[in-house]
C-alpha cells in the first residue's frame, strides 16, 4: 500500500498591502485622489466636445483623425501598429460612423468624468474609461493615456472601495454586483472591509475633512499650474491620508459619546 507523502498546503494569500490597498476602506482615500485626477482629465475633455460641431455635430474632428491614422507612410512606422485595428478603423471609415462616433466620445468622456468624481459605480466607469485610453493608445495617441489608463486599472481592482468616499457607499450594496446581487435585485446588503460603528460627530468631520482635502486636490489640478499646483495638491492630499488613517480628530469616534 503507497503512503502518501504529500505534505499540508494552504492558499496562497495576497501580501497584506494589497489587501488594505484594495479592499479596506482605510485607504480608499487614496483612490479618492486618483478618482479626482482622471475625473477632472476626463470631463475637461469631453465638456468642450459637447459644444463643439466638429465632434457632437457632423464629426468632422473624428473624420479627420481616423483618415490621418490608417494612412501607411512609404517611410517611417504607420501611426497604428496592429493591421487589425487599422482594418477596424477602416471599416467605421466606409461606413461613415465618425458622425455618431464623435457624439459617443464627447458623451463617454463626460460620463465617465463625472461617475470618477461623484463616486458613482466607479467601478465601471473606469473601466470604460480604461477603455477609451487603450483605443486612443492603439490609435498611436499616447499623451497622458498610459498613466490615465494604468490608473483608471487601479479604480477596477479597487472597484469595491474606491468610490467609498462617494455614492458608492449607499450605491454598492444595494446594487452589489452580477455573482452577489445586492438588496435592490433580491440580495442581502453587502459590506466592505474597515467599516465600524463611529460616532455621529465623527461621521459629520470625517466628511467634512474629506470634502475639504478634495476640493483643494481638485482646485489645483483645474485651476493652477506649476509648482504651486503641486504644493496645493499636496495639502489636499495630506488632509484626505490623515483623514482616512484616523489622525488629528476632534470628535470621539465611540459611538457612546
Amino acid at each position: 500500500m503507497a503512503s502518501n507523502n504529500s505534505s499540508p498546503s494552504s492558499m496562497l494569500a495576497n501580501p497584506r498591502w494589497v489587501s488594505l490597498l484594495f479592499s479596506s476602506t482605510e485607504y480608499s482615500w487614496i483612490w479618492l485622489f486618483v478618482r479626482i485626477y482622471l475625473g477632472i482629465q476626463w470631463l475637461s475633455s469631453g465638456w468642450h466636445k459637447l459644444f463643439d460641431e466638429a465632434w457632437f455635430g457632423n464629426g468632422a474632428a473624428v473624420l479627420g483623425f481616423w483618415q490621418r491614422i490608417v494612412l501607411v507612410p512609404d517611410e517611417g512606422r504607420p501611426a497604428i501598429a496592429y493591421d487589425w485595428y487599422r482594418g477596424f478603423i477602416q471599416i467605421m471609415l466606409d461606413l461613415g460612423l465618425h458622425v455618431w462616433f464623435g457624439k459617443l466620445v464627447a458623451l463617454g468622456e463626460v460620463a465617465v468624468g463625472i461617475a470618477l468624481l461623484l463616486g458613482i459605480l466607479t467601478g465601471i466607469a473606469a473601466f470604460f474609461g480604461a477603455l477609451m485610453n487603450w483605443n486612443f493608445m492603439l490609435a498611436g495617441t499616447a499623451s497622458i493615456n498610459p498613466v490615465m489608463g494604468i490608473l483608471g486599472l487601479g479604480i477596477l481592482a479597487a472597484w469595491k472601495i474606491a468610490g467609498w468616499w462617494g455614492l458608492d457607499r449607499w450605491a454598492l450594496p444595494r446594487i452589489g454586483a452580477p455573482w452577489q446581487p445586492g438588496s435592490l435585485f433580491g440580495g442581502t446588503a453587502t459590506r466592505v472591509n474597515g467599516e465600524g460603528p463611529h460616532s455621529k460627530g465623527r461621521e459629520a468631520e470625517t466628511w467634512a475633512r474629506i470634502a475639504l482635502g478634495g476640493a483643494i486636490h481638485a482646485i489645483a489640478l483645474a485651476y493652477m499650474n506649476g509648482p504651486l499646483q503641486i504644493i496645493v495638491s499636496i495639502v489636499g492630499i495630506l488632509i484626505l491620508a490623515a483623514t482616512g488613517l484616523g489622525f488629528f480628530f476632534i470628535t470621539s469616534k465611540d459611538t457612546n459619546d
